[in-house]
Order: C-alpha cells, then structure tokens, then sequence
C-alpha cells in the first residue's frame, strides 16, 4: 500500500492516526498537491491528500473513507468508533467542522490578500466556527465525552487533530477560547505512537 500525503494536512494526519491505531503500518509518500503531483493526480483526480492506493491499486481518497475501510477490512483490532458509533461520530463531525473551516481558511489565504478574505462574511463566519467548535469540543473533554481511557476513538483522535492544526496555522490567535481540559487530554496522549508521530509539521 502507499499513501499519498503531505506533512501539514489534517485530513492526513487524521487518516494516519487511524492507520496506526488500527495496526497499519505505512511510510507516507509526500506529494505536493499544489503541484499537481502526476501520482497523486493519477490515483485522485481531486489531487487531494491523503489518498490511500491499495495493494491491488485501488484508491481510496478522503481521511473518513479510509476510515470505514480501515473498519470494514480489520473487525478484529479494537474499533475506532466504539459500541456507540453514532455518539462517536456526532463528536467527530465537530471536529471536522472546525479542521474544514481552519483548511478552507488557509487555502484561500493562499490565493487572496489574508486580511481582504478574513474580514469578509464568510471569513468572519468560519472564524466563528472554529471558535465555537473549539468551545463545543472544550465542553466535551471538560465533561469526560472525549476520553484518553484505552485506544482512543475517532472523535478523540479528530479533536487532538483539530487543536494542533489550530495552534500550527493560528497560532495564539486571540478568538480562539481557552482549551485547558483539550490540552489536557492532548497531553495525556502526546506520546502514543498516532498522535507522535504525525505531528504537523
């Protein structure tokens, strides 16, 4: 298998804490999607990252697709969604809300004057969503919802990814909340091998 990725997407890294949490090991392939990377615009006419290319070479693009298949084909490592799959996924979506308006922020500053989209409605917007998916995913690990307790779940792993994308792309932005039981819970899983080893970067 090989997987197409980069070092500071947070939909890589989200499929990459899946893959290890579920027992797979593989080396990412850097690719440059603003290159338009030949193998990575053969495997996804997207060009999006990450991509995963299977043994047979199928691809599989999108972090939450290869999330299902990583389900799908290995029922026997411990499930990233738990006994209460929808629970799981609900907090997911949070997260992912966050990690596509912080993405979708950067991928316009890079094609635009950052001041002339972040004070525009839809910047401000997207804004207000990472603030308050931040506050809402804070609620959560404040209320023992997200947990470090055995392998962490999806939601978990999603949270963690949207935190450290934040601090990476915004960092100490002044609207975002405090976070203190999020870094908590970051803490407490800084060195398992998913959350180490995929670090933004």
């Amino acid at each position: 298998m090989q997987l197409l990725a980069n070092t500071t997407s947070p939909y890589v890294r989200l499929a990459r804490m899946a893959l290890i949490e579920k027992g797979v090991e593989i080396e990412p392939t850097i690719v440059d999607p603003w290159a338009d990377d030949p193998r990575l615009r053969e495997a996804n006419a997207a060009t999006r990252v990450p991509t995963l290319v299977l043994d047979d070479g199928t691809p599989l693009a999108e972090s939450l697709l290869i999330v299902q298949w990583l389900e799908a084909t290995r029922p026997d490592a411990p499930s990233l969604l738990g006994a209460d799959a929808a629970s799981v996924l609900s907090r997911t979506g949070v997260a992912l809300g966050v990690i596509d308006a912080a993405v979708h922020t950067i991928i316009i500053r890079k094609v635009t004057a950052p001041t002339l989209f972040d004070d525009t409605p839809v910047g401000v917007r997207r804004r207000r969503s990472m603030r308050e998916g931040m506050e809402r995913l804070e609620a959560m690990a404040s209320s023992g919802a997200l947990s470090a307790s055995g392998m962490p779940r999806l939601d978990v792993l999603a949270a963690i990814d949207a935190l450290d994308y934040l601090d990476f792309r915004f960092t100490n932005a002044p609207w975002l909340p405090d976070m203190p039981a999020l870094r908590a819970l970051a803490g407490t899983l800084a060195q398992r091998p998913s959350v180490q080893r995929t670090r933004p970067h």
